[in-house]
């Protein structure tokens, strides 16, 4: 990974680190959003009446302000990695609220977000998926049932046994992993996060890694990199 607020000539954005994904034709761009101070641009940014709604109906100010923040920072990194200012970007969303470049239809893109940090995908495959999410103290064990196999589970438990600390960590890189799958094969969460099969042992590293993920007939190369406290893992794979 390397810091870079200046990509391709576009819009300079502090902060932004830019995530060598180790899939060709892919970029990966995250930010910390909140603490590089983003929220001072965000009026400037959030273009879109469709996006100022979305964040209206929060009503929690803590809770919208953090969502304007989020797509502002995208924005910003979309036009990073297009080479455009920030207010150029045309970014629009499916009725199943996938995100897209109206005016980029070649370019395919995947954002999220995590307490604070935001990232983006951009590539040229037509199924690419990206989660981001920061380890922090959640009940996790409760949620096993719901997103792993019942390997996966015991396989967790056991390391839970052994390193608590280490085990909230894999927990926080295996949810990267299924859920970026999951956006690639255009079903969300909702395809099932079971039906992503992930080697326990083979995330949670602190080295990069590349693995092969395989949904249904579908082959996805998954690649998945820890930055200060956060996981961030992204998916490609074949066009829907």
């Amino acid at each position: 990974m390397q810091p870079n607020s200046n990509l391709n000539g576009g819009t300079s954005l502090a902060g932004v680190v830019a995530v060598e994904s180790g899939i060709p034709g892919v970029s990966v761009l995250v930010c910390d959003s909140a603490r590089h101070g983003l929220a001072q641009v965000t009026d400037s940014l959030l273009t879109s009446a469709a996006e100022a709604e979305r964040a209206a109906r929060l009503r929690d100010p803590a809770a919208r302000q953090r969502l304007l923040v989020s797509l502002a920072s995208a924005r910003a990194m979309l036009g990073l990695a297009l080479g455009i200012p920030a207010r150029e970007v045309e970014l629009a969303r499916t009725e199943e609220g996938v995100p897209f470049l109206a005016s980029r239809p070649d370019r395919a893109i995947s954002i999220s977000r995590s307490e604070g940090w935001t990232a983006v995908a951009m590539g040229n495959a037509q199924a690419i998926g990206v989660d981001i999410e920061q380890v922090r103290p959640i009940e996790w064990q409760p949620m096993l049932s719901m997103i792993c196999s019942d390997t996966e589970r015991d396989q967790m438990l056991t390391l839970a046994d052994a390193s608590p600390a280490r085990a909230l960590a894999v927990f926080f890189a295996l949810w990267t992993v299924k859920e970026a799958v999951l956006k690639a094969s255009g079903k969300g969460l909702g395809g099932g996060a079971k039906t992503v099969p992930v080697l326990v042992a083979s995330v949670g590293q602190t080295v990069p890694t590349l693995r092969p993920v395989s949904v249904g007939g579908a082959r996805y190369a998954v690649w998945t990199e820890q930055i200060e406290d956060v996981f961030v893992s992204v998916a490609v794979g074949d066009a829907r």
